[in-house]
């Protein structure tokens, strides 16, 4: 089971914030021993325990991503059946079961399966076929060669776990053989740990049907890390943060994929199947192999990515104004500056008292509620919710003259009544932490309809000056940065929050305008507001691709709009085949902006109309050859 803890655990109540907020003021061993009394009576077990999702019966399951598409064309893979590996194993149905796993899962991605047992069979197998080594720990040397000359050749190899770690009569032969055929510097087995996890990010090969930063948590069973380099699924804590074997670092390689010279593909996991920790779990590991399979066959395979225009990450600026409500004019004025939305969370019931601040949030970006007097929400009935929450959307269209659709509830405490309330009474999203499930937004379903959570996995002002005990403002710089250099590397959304009365202070503001400088200059962030990204997010999932028939090598994706939305500003990613010849797309006969990738293709799509459709032709670039891709 996973830790029930939050990323960013907290405790507020009026007096809390009260010494907080003081303390910041004195000197700087005050402040430091002070934090440190502030905490040290608390029980954080008990704390975070009580945090929004560490009990799993409190908030329903999000509703599983959009997959992605892959081509219906028939292929054929091959089972690897070792014959000494199934007698390595003390449960002698173990492997014989195993494998029967496996090939129904490989016939369920359209493929034709066969079997094979000898590297002489291998051998003579075709280039255009993928053979699948599951579990295959005995392995002679003829049939080590046997499987990496069939990658060498161009073919494709899916492998899992210790492949060849023993030789033909199960004596310990080492990790040479995995190297050898993963084309891995080494292989470390992974050490004992209290929670083990891997964490998917976005645009790698085996990503495609993955939200961003989706993380997989396992049973601890002997599983192995590579030493790798580059984007890749990798061995993490529960926060997402890389977690390689102890005292080496370059190991944390969960799966490898890569290509041989002759364009050959092969895919490795440091685990095997059935050791998911939920059946949650399972199914994500199953869905891994089910694209490790596909990639390696070299079946093509599209999805929407993540972020407008192609985006590698989405970024929300975000001020809860509960304290120190003129405070939140200097966030106002500075986003007026940069040109970039901002959402605010209002104390609604306190914002009243400040009608000339309404339209200078407003104009600048979004309002949303915190709530009508900062009660937490969690734990009360859903009547109870609606009416405390149909109160606040009421007094902040009161006050800004707009609707509220985005939710910070406080304390970030939040249960299935909190999702179904807010969308009842016209909200669409929230923002609270999600025990670092996914670094992207999720979507959960209530009796009226979707709500989007936009989880916050990186520290806020609260996190860094009063549980850090920071003085300074440029350590909270520091930590929204080493934040988004995170996120990004995950594809994900990062919301960069913070609150008036701590670092909405005048003279900390301008952090944000150097986090805004950053984005930018980085450029391939998406700056928007909650309300956008949630939409965004909500339109994405919704809509739907799928791969229609052609003639030849051509490659035809159709696009279809959810039927209450456009898809805005959309590119698809395109995995192409082994070998594929260089080509273009076109959308409805017309050129489009595209982007070649060491996948594939990016390809802008124009604007869908709600329940509209568009179909992506790419089609072989005149005077071009196969590539090893």
């Amino acid at each position: 089971m996973s830790p029930k803890r939050d990323p960013v655990p907290r405790a507020r109540t009026p007096w809390q914030w009260l010494r907080g907020l003081l303390l910041l003021g004195v000197l700087a061993a005050g402040v430091v021993a002070a934090g440190m009394k502030l905490w040290q009576d608390i029980d954080i077990q008990r704390l975070t325990r009580s945090v929004i999702l560490a009990d799993p019966l409190t908030v329903p399951p999000a509703l599983a991503p959009a997959p992605a598409a892959s081509s219906p064309r028939p292929y054929h893979a091959v089972l690897y059946y070792s014959h000494a590996s199934a007698r390595h194993f003390p449960d002698s149905t173990y492997y014989p079961t195993l494998l029967d796993r496996w090939e129904g899962l490989i016939a369920a991605t359209g493929a034709r399966v066969s079997r094979v047992s000898s590297a002489a069979q291998v051998d003579a197998l075709d280039t255009e076929d993928v053979v699948v080594v599951p579990s295959a720990v005995c392995l002679g040397t003829s049939e080590i060669d046997a499987l990496r000359d069939h990658a060498d050749r161009g073919g494709g190899l899916l492998l899992t776990w210790a492949a060849g770690a023993r030789d033909s009569v199960c004596n310990w032969r080492g990790w040479a053989a995995v190297t050898a055929l993963t084309g891995s510097r080494d292989i470390r087995e992974i050490e004992p740990r209290s929670g083990l996890y891997l964490t998917i990010p976005s645009d790698v090969a085996l990503s495609p049907g993955f939200d961003p930063g989706t993380r997989v948590e396992l049973r601890y069973e002997s599983q192995l890390a590579a030493q790798a380099q580059g984007a890749r699924i990798y061995w993490s804590d529960w926060a997402l943060n890389v977690a390689p074997v102890a005292g080496a670092n370059p190991f944390n390689a969960a799966v490898l994929a890569e290509v041989t010279d002759a364009g050959g593909r092969i895919v490795w996991f440091g685990f095997r199947l059935a050791q998911g920790a939920r059946p949650e779990d399972e199914q994500r590991l199953e869905a891994l192999a089910a694209n490790g399979v596909r990639w390696a066959a070299g079946v093509p395979t599209a999805e929407i990515l993540p972020w407008p225009n192609g985006a590698r990450a989405g970024l929300l600026i975000a001020q809860d104004v509960e304290s120190g409500f003129p405070n939140a004019a200097a966030l106002a004025a500075l986003v007026r500056r940069k040109a970039v939305p901002v959402t605010y969370f209002v104390v609604s019931r306190l914002a009243l008292d400040y009608p000339e601040l309404a339209e200078s949030l407003s104009t600048v970006g979004e309002v949303g509620s915190q709530t009508s007097d900062h009660t937490v929400l969690s734990g009360l009935s859903l009547g109870d919710q609606r009416a405390r929450l149909s109160r606040t959307w009421a007094e902040v269209r009161g006050w800004t003259g707009d609707s509220a659709f985005g939710l910070h509830p406080p304390e970030e405490r939040f249960d299935a009544n909190t999702l179904r309330a807010w969308r009842d009474v016209g909200g669409s999203y929230m923002v609270a932490v999600n025990e670092s499930r996914t670094g992207s937004p999720e979507v959960f379903e209530t009796r009226s309809g979707e709500i989007v959570l936009l989880p916050r996995i990186i520290k806020d002002d609260y996190n860094v000056f009063i549980q850090d005990g920071a003085l300074r403002s440029r350590r909270l710089l520091e930590a929204y940065l080493e934040g988004l250099t995170k996120v990004r590397s995950l594809g994900g959304l990062a919301v960069v929050s913070l609150r008036s009365q701590v670092g909405g202070d005048p003279g900390r503001v301008k952090v944000i305008g150097e986090v805004i400088d950053s984005a930018r200059a980085a450029g391939d962030w998406w700056i928007a507001s909650g309300r956008d990204i949630a939409s965004w997010w909500s339109a994405r999932r919704s809509s739907s691709l799928r791969f229609l028939e052609t003639v030849g090598d051509d490659i035809a994706v159709e696009v279809t709009a959810p039927a209450n939305a456009p898809l805005s500003d959309a590119w698809i990613h395109v995995l192409l085949p082994r070998n594929s010849a260089a080509l273009v797309p076109y959308v409805e006969r017309r050129a489009v902006a595209y982007a070649e990738t060491p996948l594939g293709l990016r390809v802008a799509l124009p604007d869908v109309a709600p329940g509209e459709r568009v179909v992506v032709m790419l089609v072989e670039r005149p005077g071009t050859t196969a590539t090893g891709t």
